[in-house]
């Protein structure tokens, strides 16, 4: 593992508990541990939204004070990668769910809700696909949807049925083999799949780059538009929000964003968040990533559409921003479990301050 940056101390103790936005409240002798905090669930309850974490299975397994963590704060849970088509049937017919049943099970155990992710996503599927025929390809997707959401009919509250369809730098779906083997209507069919091996769960589309206005969020409204139209069984949309701290959409955008997808009849979710700093100066970085995190879930309070806020992970000691993009400190707690500016601006930003 790469050596990691360390915050100064003193930039630790200045910002630990920030109160409103932009205005640092009186200095903290150190940085809180996680368990010393009131829960974050607590005041998502309050608010009506609820707020939870990608979590690891094999963290939760090894790492006593991460899940401790996790359970304290959060009310619900997603599969970091466990529930991924790939790591649940790398060998055609021979599927483990032993890591997502570890998941689960330890979500149920504290009180927590399970979100689903994700059914469809070319980001993550075996490798094995890529040798079927279209009917082949077609009786695999249905089997492992069917088999997926109906292990877990009734234990989760939501699914991320269809990841990523739509494309990057051009208009219209992304060019992946669902879509080159079954045509745009894959979509569609994965969402009618999932409804009838659960009746009940909330069936949701997630992309990343379509969280304020602009060309992909443009293409997301009509992509689910359309699916509204003709009938498929999608309940929401997840606005992922990896964002850069040195770089993000507007407040006013996101809310405009959220409001119109709502107008559709469909729940919005922030489904993915974590906030990148490293392109920032080191002084005033933790301050700048407090307020983006304010920002983004006081627009979930706002907006009566926005259900649910989700954080990629909560722990600077796990992120997969460090390997995709380089060193950087993107999520709620530091390495040591103690609470970053961040954590007070999502807690100050649930309390509607």
């Amino acid at each position: 593992m790469r050596p990691r940056r360390r915050h100064g101390l003193a930039l630790l103790v200045l910002l630990a508990g920030c109160g409103e936005a932009g205005s640092p409240a009186a200095p903290s002798p150190t940085p809180t541990p996680a368990l010393d905090l009131e829960p974050l669930r607590a005041a998502a309850r309050a608010s009506g939204r609820r707020v939870g974490a990608a979590v690891q299975a094999g963290l939760l397994r090894a790492g006593p004070d991460y899940a401790a963590v996790a359970a304290r704060h959060f009310d619900h849970v997603t599969a970091e990668f466990e529930m991924k088509w790939g790591p649940i049937e790398r060998q055609p017919g021979q599927r483990s769910y032993e890591a997502a049943d570890e998941i689960v099970a330890f979500a149920e155990a504290h009180g927590m809700g399970v979100k689903g992710h994700a059914l469809v996503w070319h980001g993550d599927s075996p490798a094995w696909l890529e040798g079927l025929s279209i009917p082949e390809l077609r009786i695999a997707l249905e089997d492992h949807i069917r088999t997926t959401v109906g292990r877990y009919r009734g234990r989760v509250f939501a699914w991320d049925v269809v990841n990523e369809a739509i494309a990057d730098g051009r208009p219209g779906l992304r060019d992946t083999l669902f879509l080159r083997r079954l045509g745009p209507g894959y979509v569609a069919e994965a969402f009618r799949l999932a409804r009838e091996a659960d009746p009940d769960v909330l069936l949701v589309y997630n992309d990343y780059g379509g969280e304020g206005l602009g060309r992909k969020s443009d293409d997301v409204y009509d992509l689910v538009r359309g699916l509204v139209e003709e009938g498929a069984p999608i309940g929401g949309v997840g606005l992922q929000m990896h964002l850069d701290a040195a770089g993000y959409p507007s407040a006013a955008d996101i809310a405009s964003n959220m409001r119109r997808l709502a107008a559709l009849g469909l729940l919005v979710n922030v489904s993915e968040m974590d906030v990148r700093v490293a392109r920032l100066p080191a002084e005033g970085r933790l301050e700048a990533q407090r307020r983006v995190y304010h920002d983004v879930v006081a627009v979930c309070l706002a907006e009566p559409g926005c259900h649910a806020v989700t954080f990629w992970g909560f722990t600077d000691r796990h992120s997969w921003i460090d390997s995709f993009f380089g060193p950087d400190d993107p999520l709620l707690f530091d390495e040591s479990l103690r609470a970053k500016p961040a954590f007070f601006g999502v807690r100050d930003a649930l309390e509607g301050r």
